[in-house]
């Protein structure tokens, strides 16, 4: 259980790592994007990760397997965060970044339900429900470890970058400049103000990428090591009929040594 909520952990803190929450300002002032299509770019990632979780629930559902699905699910999640590392820069076209968000959410939503499932496989009946507050709960705490250490790694290097990049007579306004996309956005583009601002931002989110990418290294590792249950199969040591099966008495499971190995491909 210590691997599957391991790497759920890792998967949110490289995201929070690489998008949030300065993706939707890197987008308005590094490649000068629209409002509008920066907050349909920024909300791709969860509209993909919603639509593959749901299809891989179903798919999870007929098979009975979740172990492929997640170590797939992680080759997609890396595919897409390289991705996002080459595309970050403002030579790349509005398609070209979607379809890295595109990819982050397919690999996310693979990921987010296997290693849910796999806790909840490897808990006993009674412990499902503390198992799974237990998860979630360390997914949160994913959540706030990869923003906590996003925004030491922005709000220093972008101060830094700015105050050594803008012009002399912009530097008074760098205050302004770091703490409003407004203000930022201000100088037309291609001015040496704006240039200056563009090249703090793409360095600042290189490294933040460059973080993610070490950081989903070991979740490889880490799901190939997960145990692969068989779901039809899980002993959960129950007595009498566990409400929504058949009631068959094939249906109950007898506690063993034996079973063990019937749970696992």
């Amino acid at each position: 259980m210590q691997v599957e909520i391991y790497t759920d952990r890792t998967t949110i803190v490289a995201y929070y790592l690489s998008l949030q929450p300065y993706f939707y300002s890197y987008l308005r002032v590094a490649r000068n994007t629209g409002s509008v299509a920066a907050g349909h770019i920024t909300l791709t990632f969860s509209f993909a990760a919603t639509v593959s979780s749901v299809v891989i629930s179903l798919v999870i559902k007929y098979t009975k397997h979740y172990k492929y699905y997640m170590i797939g699910g992680i080759l997609i999640y890396m595919l897409g965060i390289g991705l996002m590392l080459r595309y970050r820069n403002i030579d790349s076209s509005n398609a070209q970044v979607i379809w890295t968000q595109i990819i982050v959410g397919i690999g996310g939503g693979m990921l987010n339900v296997p290693a849910q499932l796999g806790v909840q496989a490897a808990s006993l009946h009674q412990e499902v429900a503390a198992a799974t507050a237990l998860f979630l709960t360390i997914v949160s705490i994913g959540g706030a470890v990869g923003s906590a250490v996003s925004g030491a790694i922005w709000s220093h290097n972008i101060q830094n970058k700015l105050m050594l990049y803008l012009p002399e007579a912009a530097k008074v306004n760098m205050t302004m400049i770091y703490g409003s996309a407004v203000m930022a956005t201000s100088y037309p583009m291609g001015s040496p103000e704006r240039a200056a601002i563009v090249r703090s931002y793409d360095e600042t989110m290189r490294i933040l990428l460059v973080v993610a990418v070490c950081v989903c290294i070991p979740m490889l590792p880490a799901g190939l090591c997960m145990t692969n249950y068989k779901l039809d199969k899980v002993d959960q040591r129950v007595e009498g009929v566990v409400f929504g099966s058949s009631g068959k008495k094939g249906d109950r499971k007898k506690s063993g040594a034996g079973e063990e190995e019937d749970r696992k491909e």
